[in-house]
């Protein structure tokens, strides 16, 4: 009888943990777009704005990117700022003791996501940790050896008032990234030094201390989003406007499954992203196999190219303002993702909908932050 009563409470159940249900959500065996065997490793710098500020994008591109992106606006200078100090933090070692825990990985996995709500995630997903995935070089050149199984997947949304209040290409844009950044950074610190605490193996894989696995592929085995026309994962409760970050690490975990809301259908459909986009960079046709990926295929270099010589603002973030899947849990918008996610015939009423009541226009009402441009310890007053 005692022994039941142990075994009863949330780290028992399997409803919902976090501020969304994503445990209503369809699982499936597989991503919902094709992913083959035949991945290739990638180099972590050959990231876009990296390829940008080394001149492969051409001089004009190079000339612009010589400014880093986080110091032209004076609030994402002070956010990296204080990403730099967690850059600094030492690395841990792993307690040589084990902690008297459960070793049900089922229960490990409960309180692990339950620890990253707690720290304010928006979600929180766990997979295996694909080995394609791994960087062959960070962004420094040093090489990349890890052999971690699991990784904790952590997503923190963009604050919407300030989406909506922005143009989408305007001087908050590198803000509302590091809004989020800077959160996960902390999270994932935090998530991987209480791991080794407990005597496991952990990583965190964040903006402070650089990236050596590729992101993506973790969010869409860990069941958080699908790969959508913007070519990026797409979440049914955040839209595009999240950002993310990780925990590697060898304490046993239950993985989770791929999500399946409708999304392929959805996008096949909706081109609002490609449409609006200002550089052109979005597809506006159908799928192709990239890297053993399929996935509607981003322009990386028109992208970049677009976002660093903006000279009326920082990153663009349009895509994620005209997303309809970006949008606040109101019962419109919950009626939308059910719709969405019923069937392709209430998937086409949903996107039809959405499409009469997006509004790409700022909302200057809700403005709250100065056009300030900085160089050199100089502010220029700017207008968008």
């Amino acid at each position: 009888m005692g022994n039941e009563q142990n075994r009863q409470g949330i780290l028992f159940e399997d409803g919902q943990l976090g501020p969304f249900p994503m445990h209503r959500l369809k699982r499936v065996e597989r991503p919902t777009s094709l992913v083959t065997a035949s991945i290739q490793r990638v180099d972590g710098r050959e990231g876009a704005l990296n390829k940008a500020a080394h001149g492969d994008y051409g001089p004009a591109v190079k000339k612009a990117a010589s400014i880093f992106l986080p110091l032209k606006y004076p609030i994402s200078a002070a956010q990296y700022d204080v990403v730099q100090h967690l850059s600094s933090i030492r690395e841990e070692e792993v307690t040589t003791t084990r902690a008297p825990i459960p070793e049900d990985p089922q229960v490990l996995s409960r309180h692990i996501k339950r620890l990253g709500y707690f720290l304010k995630a928006d979600i929180v997903g766990i997979c295996r940790l694909p080995k394609s995935a791994v960087y062959t070089h960070e962004r420094n050149g040093n090489p990349v050896n890890i052999d971690y199984k699991n990784a904790i997947v952590l997503a923190v949304s963009k604050e919407y008032e300030t989406v909506d209040a922005s143009s989408g290409f305007d001087w908050i844009g590198d803000s509302l990234s590091f809004q989020a950044y800077l959160r996960l950074a902390v999270m994932a610190e935090v998530i991987a030094s209480y791991i080794k605490k407990l005597g496991y193996a952990a990583s965190p894989q964040s903006v402070a201390g650089g990236y050596q696995v590729l992101i993506p592929p973790l969010l869409l085995w860990a069941g958080i989003g699908e790969v959508s026309r913007a070519g990026i994962i797409l979440n049914p409760f955040l839209g595009l406007g999240f950002k993310a970050a990780a925990v590697l690490t060898d304490i046993p975990l239950v993985p989770d499954m791929p999500v399946d809301f409708g999304l392929q259908d959805f996008c096949q459909h909706c081109h609002l992203c490609a449409e609006m986009c200002p550089s052109k960079a979005i597809s506006t046709v159908d799928k192709v196999i990239y890297n053993g990926y399929e996935t509607w295929k981003l322009d990386e270099q028109r992208c970049a190219s677009y976002s660093v010589s903006n000279k009326k603002g920082t990153i663009c973030n349009l895509c994620v303002k005209v997303c309809p899947w970006t949008r606040p849990l109101t019962w419109k918008q919950n009626l939308f993702r059910w719709a969405a996610g019923r069937s392709s015939l209430t998937r086409k009423m949903a996107l039809w909908s959405s499409k009469r009541i997006i509004r790409s226009k700022p909302r200057r009402d809700k403005k709250w932050w100065f056009d300030l441009q900085q160089a050199g310890g100089v502010f220029n007053i700017t207008h968008t």
